[in-house]
């Protein structure tokens, strides 16, 4: 007899559509070229996956998020996508359904296809705009226009989506300040809800990691990095954006919940190839070959794991540490203390340690919950690393 799992409170769906037009060079995401056809077989698969999961969850009443990632999920013919959030309706219920989200490039969405998602649920729309420099993105591989971003725009107006946000793109080799800046500008004229800032990473295996590799293009110097971070800060603030998390900015009430809940690390189910799970101490993959798992559920064997992991309460607290110190509003360490059952020696180290960054200025500590100070934004990672391990480190 299986054991259902309860799930807590606030858990989202993740659905990953991993096709695309063409690979960004920065992309580092499991995602290829299909035709319809193949599409449409991959979502009837999703479909069966939700489905077989029905009895394995006990997820109160339902999901709070849905969120269509990629890859381009605008790719997938919206009636498919509508089969899907039935399934999840159907399978879980919806009775605490607050953001459904589906990320797209601008150039593959239209009025009439934005009107059917709606339809279905989705009130969230993600746009991946990078930059608004035709030669940067063509650096990036990108093979929309600015005026394909500002077609979007309106489609998505015309459809009733008003809660959109726009990614943006810093750091990329030969972009300027002025380039940055023009940017955000343009960004904001767009009246978006919400902007997610982030700086180009060279992520091994990808294109961009191979020409840097080889000499054929160089790096953002990271003084004007740093710039372009802090003038986003200062023109979004200008703006009437607030920021929640190190790289992202919202109206208020416009925050997104479902990576809310991923920074809360909250519990989450992924359905599709590559898809990544967490569920109290234990987070998986699928196995990222859309053809494996179409065939699997096809055939009605088991869909293949990519990674699985079981982390023990210590790694889990500790995890739950960092992703909550990348919220601007921080993390109580109490909580997580109770929450995962540490001793009074994790307390300890963590209260001596957040004490002595508070004593540098790069943190605020009241005795319980600690969050970095503006001034340590862009040395996050440096400090967050130090809440790994068991002693402080002065």
């Amino acid at each position: 007899m299986r054991t259902v799992q309860p799930l807590k409170q606030g858990w989202g769906v993740y659905i990953h559509i991993p096709f695309c037009r063409s690979k960004c060079a920065y992309c580092d995401f499991y995602s290829h070229r299909a035709s319809e056809q193949e599409r449409r077989e991959y979502a009837q698969a999703v479909i069966r996956h939700i489905a077989t999961e029905a009895n394995k969850w006990d997820g109160a009443q339902g999901p709070t998020t849905i969120f269509f990632g990629g890859g381009t999920p605008s790719l997938l013919p919206p009636e498919s996508g509508r089969a899907i959030l039935e399934q999840i309706r159907h399978t879980f219920g919806d009775h605490l359904l607050s953001e459904i989200t589906i990320e797209a490039n601008p150039g593959t969405v239209t009025g009439p296809d934005l009107l059917q998602w709606v339809r279905g649920g989705v009130n969230r729309l993600s746009l991946g705009v990078q930059a608004f420099q035709p030669r940067l993105l063509a650096f990036l591989g990108r093979k929309h226009s600015i005026e394909d971003v500002r077609e979007a725009i309106n489609a998505a107006k015309q459809a009733g989506l008003l809660n959109v946000n726009l990614d943006l793109i810093y750091g990329i080799p030969g972009q300027s300040m002025e380039d940055w800046r023009l940017s955000l500008e343009l960004a904001l004229d767009l009246e978006p809800a919400h902007l997610s800032i982030y700086n180009l990473k060279p992520e091994a295996g990808t294109p961009l990691a191979l020409w840097l590799e080889r000499g054929l293009t160089g790096v953002c110097p990271e003084d004007l990095e740093v710039e372009m971070y802090e003038e986003a800060r200062r023109l979004l603030h200008l703006a009437g954006f607030e920021q929640y998390e190190l790289s992202n900015f919202a109206r208020p009430g416009r925050e997104c919940r479902h990576n809310l809940n991923y920074w809360h690390r909250g519990d989450y189910l992924g359905f599709g190839s590559s898809a990544a799970s967490a569920v109290g101490l234990r987070r998986w993959t699928w196995a990222a070959d859309s053809r494996q798992y179409v065939g699997a559920l096809s055939s009605g064997c088991d869909v293949p794991i990519g990674d699985e992991e079981i982390l023990t309460p210590v790694v889990a607290a500790e995890e739950a540490v960092m992703l909550g110190l990348r919220l601007t509003k921080g993390v109580n360490l109490q909580e997580v203390i109770r929450e995962y059952g540490l001793g009074e020696r994790q307390g300890s180290n963590w209260h001596k340690l957040s004490t002595i960054l508070h004593g540098k200025g790069w943190v605020d500590y009241d005795g319980s919950r600690v969050k970095l100070t503006p001034e340590s934004y862009l040395i996050s990672n440096e400090i967050l690393e130090k809440y790994l391990g068991e002693e402080p480190e002065n």
